[in-house]
């Protein structure tokens, strides 16, 4: 994941914002599939080849650590959280999360969240939580239309070093999910076959592979 595999679309004020150390608070809301993951792990690979120090954590994966993960995390130079919205409301959590905020008040460390909804959009049990995460700036992921989309996912193509024609990126977006995060799994499986089988990804073998009409 790279910002360059990124397509920006109308999300350019968010990309200069990541961009920027200066920018130590930021919330990224979205949908599931806009990319919102996409764009916290080419942050954490810019800074992990910088050798800065970094931490993502996926808040989905919650029950599979304790809340005391987040002890130390201030001493780093990056904290990316993603799915926040799936501890909002659990205040074992948020407790660490404001211990956190006011650790990092006084240092140089980043800190970016992404969330489905933004902080007055979440049920926290701590309002001032809420509060305190609202101070930083806010960007909402606008969605892609299809031109976009088709652009998106050839971006993604090219990226891993192969060539999807425009008509069959159309062929794609038309007759599967529109979750960039889905489009990137066919992504991989046209990849393998198309290598395997020595064939361009026209639409009869998109078809083919996929089982679509």
């Amino acid at each position: 994941m790279t910002f360059e595999s990124f397509f920006i679309g109308r999300n350019s004020e968010l990309i200069e914002a990541l961009k920027d150390e200066g920018q130590r608070l930021i919330w990224i809301a979205g949908e599931s599939g806009n990319g919102k993951t996409h764009l916290l792990s080419s942050l954490c690979n810019e800074y992990d080849s910088a050798n800065k120090r970094i931490q993502y954590l996926n808040m989905e994966e919650a029950n599979n650590y304790s809340p005391e993960i987040i002890d130390g995390l201030e001493a780093l130079d990056l904290i990316a959280i993603d799915a926040f919205d799936s501890v909002a409301g659990e205040y074992s959590w948020e407790e660490k999360f404001m211990h956190l905020y006011e650790s990092i008040l006084n240092v140089n460390t980043r800190l970016i969240i992404a969330s489905k909804n933004t902080p007055k959009g979440l049920d926290f049990k701590i309002p001032d939580l809420e509060s305190r995460f609202s101070l930083g700036l806010l960007f909402r992921i606008n969605p892609l239309d299809d031109d976009e989309l088709v652009t998106a996912i050839q971006l993604h193509a090219n990226a891993r070093g192969f060539e999807l024609p425009k008509d069959s990126a159309r062929f794609i977006i038309k007759r599967t999910p529109r979750s960039v995060n889905s489009l990137i799994d066919i992504l991989n499986i046209l990849d393998y076959e198309s290598l395997s089988s020595q064939r361009k990804l026209t639409i009869p073998f998109v078809k083919s592979i996929l089982k679509l009409s």
